[in-house]
């Protein structure tokens, strides 16, 4: 109990002294300038999915796509996206994707290169050269973006995807179960990406499962922070259309800024772990060279 108490303790003074929710708010900057050519690249490979899923997931899709950002957008603004957004996603364009590609993982990796780096200042490390870190950040963009196409339709359409892209036996007798394992499988997968974002961002490498630990913060955390989000904008905005056209952008901003403070607040407890019970390699870097001595 003591141990807990003191790690917790531990985690929250190196949370102050790293800087993190003035670092957070960096990277949640960065990933907001990013969104739109996310949107791009997102909206431009709708077109190249849409026919596989059929009718049902078409119309899924289309509620995504032009149901939500009429919450959000002036009328005048709102033509003229969904103008666009018609356009690309009947059609599929391969040049948004390219387009919004190349301006994703540029805006996309300076978001990821503000987390390394932040996360090597949580294990009081010397951070990786700049070009290295660059080139890192690179690659967890790509993965992130690759991963973010293939996994939303998943989000959107949920365990009724099987339905659509399977044989109607199959699906039938699969549905059932799938509704149950499908979003605890889908949290497992989340777990694994953000342990791995840990375990690569370290500048050495330390035991993959040491990093679930701050993998399982940061979950909870977002959870915790994304209901308490979504609760405030149901009850506040209930009766008062100006409010939700308001609240919806300011409520993104916050949950961008929310799960970068979940993902660096996980940072720092695996750093606290290590630094309490570090492993081999840990100890082999923090120990004095021959002529330091």
């Amino acid at each position: 109990m003591r141990t807990g108490v003191d790690l917790a303790a531990r985690t929250a003074r190196d949370t102050i002294k790293d800087r993190v929710p003035g670092l957070a708010a960096e990277a949640a900057l960065f990933t907001l300038i990013s969104l739109p050519a996310l949107i791009l690249v997102v909206l431009g490979s709708l077109g190249f999915v849409a026919d596989a899923l059929g009718p049902e997931g078409a119309d899924e899709l289309d509620r995504l796509v032009f149901e939500l950002p009429r919450t959000f957008f002036s009328e005048r603004t709102y033509e003229a996206y969904a103008d666009i957004a018609r356009t690309v996603v009947e059609n599929g364009r391969a040049d948004v994707v390219s387009v919004g590609l190349l301006l994703s993982l540029w805006t996309g990796s300076r978001a990821v290169n503000r987390i390394l780096e932040t996360v090597s200042i949580a294990y009081d490390v010397t951070p990786r050269p700049g070009w290295r870190r660059r080139l890192v950040a690179l690659g967890l963009t790509v993965a992130g973006l690759v991963g973010a196409v293939a996994v939303l339709p998943m989000l959107v359409l949920g365990p009724r995807i099987v339905r659509l892209v399977a044989p109607e036996t199959v699906a039938e007798a699969s549905l059932s179960v799938l509704s149950v394992l499908y979003w605890p499988t889908l949290g497992l997968l989340v777990l694994a990406a953000l342990a791995t974002l840990y375990h690569l961002g370290v500048p050495w490498r330390t035991p993959w499962h040491r990093d679930l630990p701050g993998a399982v913060l940061a979950m909870a955390v977002w959870f915790a922070a994304s209901g308490v989000l979504r609760a405030y904008l149901a009850l506040a905005g209930q009766d008062d259309q100006v409010y939700q056209r308001l609240g919806t952008p300011i409520a993104v901003v916050l949950w961008l800024y929310v799960s970068a403070v979940a993902l660096l607040l996980g940072a720092e407890l695996n750093a606290e772990i290590e630094k309490r019970w570090p492993t081999r390699e840990t100890l082999r870097r923090s120990s004095p060279r021959p002529h330091e001595e």
